[in-house]
């Protein structure tokens, strides 16, 4: 008995080992066919060719991959599908002793027009998908930021700040380039990101160590917005609409009678029409805002040395701000064949935006802590102080894409840009009675100032792709970037003799050649490129009677003329299915805008005037990064070690206007205040790491968490004063949602930042919360609204303090500021969205695999 169930054992061991080993397996990667980009959790399906029998169904990872194990030998159908694409069928697939493991390589899946609004979603959104060069993320879980701008969207990443004035950081550093839909732009990040409603976010790519194929210009790296422009074939329309305050914290400013508030509303309506072979797309979008917000601060200058004595302005006040943009577009897309495509496009934004300084100043001499005031020198003034920036910009778009043969791609884009742009600044002092808490009504002494600053650029570019095979292609491209500003500055003040009146006519080219290679050795896929850019920049700068603070040579033209190279490299290894390692390495350039090149004295607050530097130099960076992207069970996990030097950096900075330090500035302006401009301080370094968890807690609760810890440091020089500055900077991003049910969705998030070391101080710490619920119903399936609290626990508190020392080690000035925004502020959004098509779009059909995953 024992010897036969050893040979019934011997033969099944046998029988199982020949079956195992007449199997095989299917590969491959699911991928968008318009942007190249992965498609994760896409389903697969596998059919037995002659039988038509289901014998197996998956889906891709995160990455797009997939892997399909144990596949008898035979013949088989692959169907690959994923929600608003086209079915993708590969037929005759062969599984033998020759071919046992097969793979399809890169599947791209066309995106569909076919209507999917009756296809009802609970489960939560993966927010963050990483690749080989960079973080995307899926606005549409970020709740808190709809009815805002893409500024607030930004805002709710991990690791990107927004400051109020719009400008983007990623780690610490500003200076991001911002691409909308895969294009640069002229216009400044700050303009266009207050352009663009929230609403109309598809996605957000975070490119931190950009390719080649991208300009090389900003230190940070590049944010490239994507807006929703994919209907339903037929009509479609969106609108939606928004208001919102804070009336428990609406006052009136006693000595201006300005109404302060957080009043917010605006709108906008975005239309589509489809067809098979041509697309009409336009909208109209309005935003208003108002912050309500008040500014504490003390700031003193030396002015006798070595008797160390200062001059002390006080101030406190309240300080509004407000926003005003309509912006309008229009396009159209032509399919002119299966292989070739023409988009046109026009845009129209208009910006108001602005704020005042309703301040009262204490004004005294005394030693550095105050004390020994000389109470004869004791003065009150009460200092209304409005600031206005204008824009209207005009941009017109044309791209041609043609596709050669299966494997050859030409792509060439033009755009023209035509914007005009303008400020005004008022300040007024009037005698203020501290005992009767009165201002004057009489004007003592005015300032304004006010610029006109035309810009007009032209971008053109060229890039021809080649796949070699399923894993190597060559991207080459050339492109050229021309912009040129011409403005006029005024200056009016009965007080300053000397003419301060000025202007500039400044002309910069880029023009750029690069090749970016895309390859793959066994496991290792990698992208290694080289940029060449070459300057050409002309200025002309009317007045340079004042530029002594840079020790300017006198000269009025300044013109500059550079070759650079610009290497890249990415490196992607899969540690496994679920891990692997990027590698991610290049250099770029910051060439300085003409903000900070223009030398107009502007009189910024009572005790600060502000002056761009026309010598200004290019910042050159250096960025590596190391990401780990894993999954630990249902969460996903991607760490990040990163080094970012800065060489040449640039940083605002300030001096005094005192006889002891600029003499002749002194005789010009004949007062002791600050002066900030923008300098060439030295290096900076950033080493350190972030980590960002997408974490699983359930089907309708999805947590994403992100953070990073690094050291900065600054080494340099300002104004003939050495810096070493550093210090460990850290911050955290939370962002919560929990589908309460198929018609309520909550969202919270939470952001706290460290304070950081600037050249000559530092930024506090900082923290904001806001919390959203968001209703769809069913029975109204067209329509969603949405409640939001923003700031909801009223921390939206910055500070800054600043200050320099002399060679003796003397103080020479001390800044500290604080800006106070009033909240919480409550708004209430509602959207309407409707596919018309003469009758109700087809409901979406369902997946065949749906069947084998029950």
């Amino acid at each position: 008995m024992i010897q036969k169930l050893k040979t019934l054992s011997l033969f099944i061991f046998i029988a199982t080992s020949s079956l195992f080993a007449q199997q095989g397996s299917i590969s491959g990667e699911v991928l968008d066919k318009d942007s190249k980009e992965e498609i994760p959790y896409a389903t697969i399906v596998i059919t037995d060719a002659l039988s038509s029998k289901t014998i197996q169904g998956i889906v891709s990872n995160e990455h797009g991959k997939f892997k399909a194990t144990a596949i008898p030998y035979g013949t088989y159908t692959v169907e690959i599908s994923f929600m608003g694409y086209n079915t993708k069928t590969i037929n005759n697939i062969v599984i033998n002793k020759q071919d046992s493991k097969v793979t399809v390589n890169s599947v791209y899946l066309k995106p569909s027009t076919e209507a999917l609004n009756e296809v009802a979603i609970t489960a939560t959104n993966k927010i963050q998908s990483t690749k080989i060069d960079r973080k995307t993320y899926n606005p549409n879980d970020f709740e808190t930021a709809k009815g805002g701008t893409a500024a607030d969207v930004l805002n709710k990443l991990p690791s990107v700040s927004v400051d109020p004035s719009g400008e983007v950081s990623v780690r610490g550093t500003s200076n991001f380039q911002v691409y909308l839909n895969g294009k640069p732009t002229q216009i400044d990040a700050t303009v266009l990101l207050t352009q663009i409603a929230g609403n109309n976010v598809n996605k957000v790519d975070v490119i931190t160590v950009p390719t080649a194929s991208f300009d090389a210009q900003g230190k940070g790296g590049i944010i490239n917005i994507t807006t929703k422009t994919n209907g339903v074939e037929g009509l479609s329309l969106n609108a939606n609409g928004l208001i919102g305050g804070s009336p428990w914290s609406n006052l009136n400013d006693k000595y201006s009678d300005y109404k302060m508030n957080n009043d917010r509303y605006g709108g906008g309506i975005n239309l589509m029409y489809n067809t098979k072979n041509i697309s009409f797309y336009g909208g109209f979008n309005y935003n208003k805002r108002n912050v309500n917000g008040k500014r504490i601060g003390d700031a003193r200058v030396l002015v006798k040395y070595p008797e160390g004595e200062y001059f002390h302005m006080d101030a406190a006040g309240e300080r509004p701000e407000w926003y005003e943009y309509y912006t309008a577009n229009a396009g159209v897309d032509f399919n002119l064949s299966e292989k070739d495509k023409l988009s046109l496009t026009y845009s129209y934004g208009n910006r108001t935006g602005g704020r005042a300084a309703y301040y009262i100043y204490n004004n005294y001499y005394a030693d550095a802590d105050g004390s020994n005031k000389d109470l004869a020198s004791e003065d009150w003034i009460y200092n209304p102080n409005i600031d206005n920036r204008y824009g209207q910009y005009n941009t017109f778009n044309a791209d041609y894409s043609l596709d050669i043969s299966e494997d050859k791609n030409l792509k060439i884009a033009g755009s023209y840009e035509n914007s005009q742009l303008s400020r005004e600044l008022t300040n007024q002092n009037y005698a203020y009675d501290p005992i009767a808490d009165i201002a004057g009504s009489t004007v003592e002494q005015q300032y304004s100032m006010a610029d006109d600053t035309p810009l007009h650029g032209f971008i053109f570019s060229a890039d021809y792709a080649i796949k070699y095979n399923d894993f190597n292609s060559l991207k080459l491209g050339v492109r050229s970037n021309n912009v040129a500003i011409a403005g006029d500055f005024i200056f009016d003040n009965d007080l300053v003799t000397k003419d301060l009146n000025n202007a500039i006519d400044m002309s910069r080219g880029v023009y750029a050649g690069y090749a970016d290679f895309t390859g793959k050795t066994g496991k290792l896929d990698y992208i290694v490129g080289l940029r060449i850019e070459y300057e050409d920049q002309k200025m002309h700068v009317t007045n340079t009677d004042y530029l002594n603070l840079f020790n300017n040579s006198g000269a009025s033209d300044f013109d500059r003329t550079k070759l650079d190279f610009f290497p890249s490299l990415h490196l992607s290894y899969p540690v496994s299915d679920e891990n692997s390692l990027i590698l991610a390495a290049s250099r770029r350039i910051n060439r300085p805008s003409a903000t900070t090149l223009s030398p107009f004295l502007y009189r910024r607050h009572y005790e600060v005037y502000v002056l761009g530097d026309p010598e200004l130099e290019s910042e050159y960076t250096n960025n590596v990064e190391l990401t780990y992207d894993t999954k630990v069970g249902k969460t996903t996990l991607d760490i990040t070690g990163f080094y970012r030097g800065v060489n040449n950096a640039v940083f605002r900075v300030n001096t005094t206007t005192t006889a002891i330090e600029n003499p002749d500035l002194h005789d010009i302006l004949q007062e002791n205040v600050l002066i900030r401009s923008y300098t060439n301080a030295g290096n900076s370094t950033s080493l350190g790491g972030e980590i960002n968890a997408d974490v699983y807690l359930g089907k309708y609760v999805d947590l994403f968490l992100g953070g990073s810890l690094y050291y900065y440091s600054i080494k340099g020089e300002v104004f003939g004063y050495d810096i070493d500055n550093n210090s460990t900077n850290w911050s955290l991003k939370a962002n919560l949602n929990l589908n309460l049910t198929n018609e309520f969705k909550f969202n919270m998030d939470y952001n706290i930042k460290s304070a950081t070391i600037t050249s000559q101080g530092q930024n506090d710490s900082y923290q904001i919360a806001n919390a959203a619920l968001s209703y769809k119903p069913t029975k109204l399936e067209d329509w969603s609204f949405s409640l939001r609290g923003l700031d909801i626990f009223g921390s939206n508190i910055q500070g800054l303090d600043t200050n320099a020392f002399n060679s003796s080690d003397e103080q020479i000035f001390y800044q500290e500021t604080s800006y106070v925004r009033n909240g919480p502020i409550v708004e209430l959004g509602v959207t309407y969205s409707l596919n018309m098509a003469g009758k109700k779009a087809k409901k979406a059909k369902a997946f065949e695999a749906e069947k084998h995953f029950k």
